[in-house]
């Protein structure tokens, strides 16, 4: 089985309809969205013109067998992610200018002082509230764990970046807990692949990125971080994943 993963669209609908028709060439069998569908700050993209938040979504809707939700999505939807780092979200945060987020966060979550106006509508909205924080995938025997971010921040809300082995330890009992072995997510807009291995110990570094376009997935614990749909800069793409020959492809030439 083939299967097509996106991740940070960024309401980037012109690249979001050219991901989807290369998976359908490429023989995606389902495709996978791992969250911020919407999105724009106007200080990293130049595509103002042509974006639309609803038409993302309506592509994720009508194409995504599974999507998980983004810190972006949450904050269009005003809703609050399950994790925060210890930052207690005053009831009224989505009434907050930026400034006030940014004075009373401490630098823990996002403040979001650059998002752009959005062109969602009402169902649009509802649809954004019921999506998952993550979500266990099942398809023919094979089983992964599809998230924005790592856990326990699925959503990627918080401000800190998983750098040392030891921040890992709650992502790997999380893939123990659901019994899997593999996960995949994004959020942090890395120009190449990054895999952070089970085996590698508390005190090494997490992440090591690679510039291949193919990796034999083997059989080991590992969370992979992919690049994003859209980016200011770098690396931009999509990714599939072939679960017979257990092989990760990153297509970066939208």
């Amino acid at each position: 089985m083939k299967i097509g993963i996106i991740t940070d669209i960024h309401e980037n609908t012109l690249l979001l309809q050219e991901a989807l028709r290369m998976m359908s060439v490429n023989k995606c069998d389902e495709i996978a969205c791992l969250g911020d569908i919407v999105g724009y700050d106007r200080r990293f993209y130049r595509y103002d013109d042509s974006r639309s938040g609803k038409e993302c979504l309506r592509l994720i809707r009508s194409n995504c067998k599974w999507v998980t939700s983004g810190n972006h999505d949450l904050y269009a939807a005003h809703i609050f992610p399950s994790y925060s780092n210890g930052f207690s979200y005053p009831e009224n945060w989505y009434e907050l200018d930026p400034v006030q987020r940014k004075n009373i966060s401490a630098g823990k979550v996002w403040c979001y002082e650059g998002e752009a106006p959005n062109d969602l509508t009402e169902d649009d909205i509802l649809f954004l509230r019921k999506i998952p924080e993550y979500i266990i995938a099942e398809y023919g025997g094979f089983s992964c764990l599809f998230t924005h971010y790592f856990a326990p921040d699925f959503t990627g809300s918080t401000t800190t970046y998983i750098e040392r082995g030891s921040q890992l330890k709650y992502h790997w009992q999380t893939l123990r807990d659901f019994t899997v072995r593999y996960s995949f997510s994004g959020h942090c807009h890395s120009h190449f692949t990054g895999f952070a291995y089970h085996s590698a110990g508390s005190y090494s570094k997490a992440i090591h990125s690679f510039s291949g376009n193919k990796f034999n997935l083997g059989r080991e614990m590992v969370a992979v971080i992919l690049p994003p749909l859209s980016g200011e800069k770098g690396r931009r793409g999509y990714s599939i994943l072939d679960t017979e020959s257990m092989t990760l492809k990153i297509f970066t030439s939208l």
